[in-house]
């Protein structure tokens, strides 16, 4: 496996990440926890550090799965993962039915809170704006927040996964 620096961090990443949503959907087939877990493991096995998921995918459950299948493991893998997307509220309407985003500083982080709970670790490597609009991406205040999140240690990193939107 090759590994690359991710630009302005120290994070170390393998060429290759994992992408977490796909054992978090039955899009594909249907796939046990069983499975999952023995998927994860096998790409660490193969050298793969960098596991990308997000509170959305399976409504935690790709937060879930990780310690399950990869805590004993912490300190040897980078962990992504992303937040916006308001889980307590209802889909919108459309074709892929997204649920509202929110970006306040109260959300930030309560949400970071709840993912770090979810991931059974006390810090996240590399947390993402999940697919902002432009609109979130000049809000001062969510930036604070994650500064603040930074300076507490919660959070080592923090970037925006932008999607196809």
């Amino acid at each position: 496996m090759k590994y690359r620096t991710l630009a302005g961090t120290d994070l170390s990443l393998s060429e290759i990440g994992f992408g977490v949503w796909s054992v978090t959907t039955s899009w594909w087939g249907e796939i046990t926890e069983e499975h999952a877990i023995s998927v994860l493991q096998k790409a660490l096995d193969l050298g793969v550090n960098f596991f990308d998921t997000g509170d959305v995918y399976g409504a935690g459950y790709g937060e879930e799965i990780m310690p399950k299948a990869l805590g004993a493991h912490r300190d040897e893998i980078v962990i992504g993962t992303k937040f916006g997307y308001d889980l307590d509220a209802p889909r919108a309407e459309g074709r892929h039915r997204e649920r509202p985003q929110r970006w306040d500083p109260g959300f930030v982080e309560a949400v970071c809170e709840a993912s770090l709970t979810r991931l059974g670790t006390d810090r996240i490597d590399f947390y993402q704006l999940h697919n902002p609009r432009l609109t979130a991406l000049q809000r001062d205040d969510t930036f604070t927040a994650l500064e603040n999140l930074v300076e507490q240690g919660k959070v080592r990193y923090y970037g925006a996964a932008i999607g196809p939107d």
